[in-house]
This record gives structure tokens, sequence and C-alpha cells, in this order.
């Protein structure tokens, strides 16, 4: 993917750019991390327009239904994209750019911070029991500065270990290498006009090494699954720490309109080509079928609607599309009925996909909801969550503003099935 999910930049000393459909890209010094995503403007440019662009104009006008209100947690947090709730109430929060975990007291209060990186991005928080799982991303794609890249656990004396190096998997196995993205119909005569450089998204490319680890999701018998938003691919780790790649996910398809050939200066000949993005999972949750529900969005043209949510099986890896229409859709939670709730980062909505329906309808109109999490208590949420990030070399203008909410759940809703 061109963006954040992908290209593992969630640390402060990096410039940060998105697309207006919500993707976000990094350079540090003179190195560009790969597929900038088209349309690119500045992030504080996006962050604006996430402001003041109602959910009612994203998604046609239609007015929502009366808004749940929701209950204040804890705030003043600087990039919380994920998000877990314990047994007890308890939610653990993920401070991605600062590179933290924390907890936040079932009633709310000021976090508590449990584990920090040094720098490294820390996300893709899940908890099962006792036992916190988390992601951290080290990778730079340069190897003078890599740090580590994978996976985690906290137990409940704060003793930390580690399960998985999911980075070296990726270095060494890239189990994309072989796919080809972008638009593989584009002839040689036409490539050779398209201008090329740091600032330019690439037209055509395969699967390179770009380790993302960016959910994580516990099982049964040590068991924990981890969606990589870099690797494009669902991972299973063994209790032993062995992993092994369960699904690569298919690319997605945008067709190149002349409004982004003319952004970035394309050819003619590159208008109406059938652009595949990666497919980049950033979220996983257990369905009710026993199946794994996925949350993904396309790298490079995300046009809005484009976000889907998928279900793989956890033992064979055949996957399904469960229903399309989100846009960026970067969380989900499922309860015991199926109904499903996407949070959509740039879509200024909690989306909920009813059980039989064949598409969302909004839940909650929120700003920047990032994550989602599910208990009997009430849907909670991470909301306002790139209020503060960084968005260049200078110091963040606005203070975080990072937020957990709780929201009541509706009358037709089922109880969290696990």
């Amino acid at each position: 993917m061109s963006g954040w999910w992908r290209s593992g930049l969630c640390q402060p000393d990096r410039v940060v750019h998105r697309s207006v459909s919500g993707d976000l890209e990094s350079h540090r010094g003179n190195h560009t991390m790969r597929r900038a995503p088209v349309l690119v403007v500045g992030a504080a440019a996006a962050i604006g327009l996430a402001l003041t662009i109602s959910p009612a104009q994203a998604h046609g006008g239609h007015k929502p239904p009366p808004p749940p209100t929701p209950t204040t947690l804890a705030e003043g947090l600087l990039t919380p994209l994920s998000l877990a709730v314990g047994a007890d109430g308890t939610s653990y929060v993920t401070q991605n750019f600062a590179g933290t975990l924390n907890r936040v007291p079932r009633r709310g209060g000021a976090p508590t911070e449990l584990y920090a990186s040094g720098g490294a991005e820390v996300g893709g928080v899940s908890v099962k029991g006792r036992t916190v799982y988390f992601a951290e991303t080290g990778f730079t794609g340069d190897p003078a500065t890599n740090g580590f890249t994978g996976i985690k656990s906290i137990d409940s004396r704060g003793k930390v270990r580690v399960l998985a190096d999911t980075g070296k998997y990726e270095e060494k196995y890239n189990p994309n290498a072989d796919v080809e993205y972008g638009a593989r119909d584009i002839s040689d005569e036409c490539l050779a006009q398209v201008p090329t450089g740091p600032e330019f998204p690439p037209v055509k490319y395969t699967g390179d090494i770009n380790p993302h680890p960016y959910a994580t999701l516990p099982a049964a018998h040590g068991t924990v699954f981890v969606a990589d938003a870099g690797a494009n691919t669902i991972q299973r780790i063994s209790a032993r720490g062995k992993i092994t790649t369960l699904a690569l996910l298919p690319p997605i398809p945008a067709t190149v309109t002349p409004e982004i050939a003319a952004q970035f200066g394309f050819p003619e000949c590159v208008v109406g080509l059938t652009y595949w993005g990666d497919p980049v999972p950033t979220d996983l949750e257990w369905g009710p079928d026993g199946w794994i529900y996925v949350t993904l969005l396309p790298g490079g043209l995300e046009a809005p609607g484009s976000g889907a949510v998928y279900k793989v099986h956890p033992w064979t890896g055949k996957f399904k599309k469960v229903a399309s229409g989100f846009t960026s859709s970067t969380n989900l939670a499922v309860d015991r009925k199926g109904n499903i709730y996407v949070s959509e980062l740039f879509g200024g909505r909690i989306a909920v996909l009813k059980k039989g329906a064949k598409t969302p309808s909004t839940f909650v109109e929120a700003l920047m909801p990032a994550a989602v999490e599910l208990s009997p208590k009430g849907l909670y949420a991470t909301t306002g969550a790139l209020i503060g990030a960084p968005t260049g070399p200078e110091p963040p203008t606005d203070p975080p503003g990072g937020m957990v909410v709780k929201y009541p759940l509706p009358k037709w809703h089922g109880h969290h099935h696990r």
C-alpha cells in the first residue's frame, strides 16, 4: 500500500501526506517510501477537509437517524489508531506515532502507560484474558536504521514477551513478490511517457518488502493472527512463534480518471486503464460463524466507497467478500448476530452493516474514527485520531486531540460474542 498502513511511518520525525481519499505517505530525509498515493495533498489540508465535510455529504446526502451520545473515557491522545477492551471494561489504546501502549480505566480517566517502544510505531492492540497483544513496527526500508518489527505481548505483571519477528519473515519470504499491482495493461509506449521520481506514484510494480503488522487477533492455544498492512497478508503465529501466511488478499481495482491523470501530469494514454491497488488489511475480528472478518482498503487509488470487509477461514485461508462501499475502512467490530461496525477514518462516520444488508449505513457521525471495539457495555471507539498529528518536519500546531469514547448499543444489536 502507498500509505501509512503500509509504510510504517508512524513516527513524529517523518513528513506525512494524505490523498483526498484517506491514504498517507511518508518521507524521511531523501528516502521515500514506495507507492505514493494518487491525488496527494498535505495532511494538514486533509485534516481540515475532514473537519469540515459532513458524513451526509460524504455518503450521498442521506440524513442519518438520531445519533447515540458518546461518553468520553480518555482524551488528549496522539494518534490512537488501535483499541481493545477487556472483559472487565478496561480499554487498551495505542498512540501509534508516540510508540506507546496505554490502559484506560473502565470508568474513564487518565491513561496509564504500559509500554513504550522508544521510537518505533506501536499499534494493533488486542486482549485475551490477562494478556495484551500488540504490534511494533521499526521497519524503515533502510538496513542501517531498521528496528524490530513484529508481535509482542504484555502480561498483568508488566512482563513483555516477543512472540514473532514478522519483519524478518517478510524480508525472507515476501509472499506477494510475484503479484503485479498498478496499471497491469499499460503499453510500453505509454509507460515510457509516464513521469518518474519520488513525487510520483509507480504506475506498475510488484510486491516489495514492506512489513507493517497493523492488527492482532488472539485465538485458542496461544495462536495469534496478524493483519500485515505492508505485506498485504493475513499471518498466523503459533504458540511457538512459527509464522505462516494464512491468506494473500486480492488486489483492488480502480479506474484512472482524467482528474487523477491531470493531478500527476500523467499522459492521456493512462486514462481509462484499470489500476490494481494493494489490498491493505487493517483489522481482524472473530465473526459468529468462526471466520475471521477483515477490513480492507486499497493502496494507491482509493476512491470513496472502495473499502471492503472480507472474511477468512482461520485454518484453510479461504476468503470471501462480505460487503464493499466503505471509505477508508480502518477497523471493525462484529457482534454475535453478525452486525458489523466499521470505522471510516476519513469518511466521517462509524458505519454499520446490519446482518443481511448489502450496503453499509451510518451508525453514528464521528470525527476521524480510527478504531472500534464491542463489549456488553457498549461500542468503544477512538475519534479525532489525527488531531495534533505531525504533518511535516515542524512541530504540530495543535495539541493531541484523540479520544476514547463509548456509545450505547442500539436495541437491535447482538451482544459481543467473545
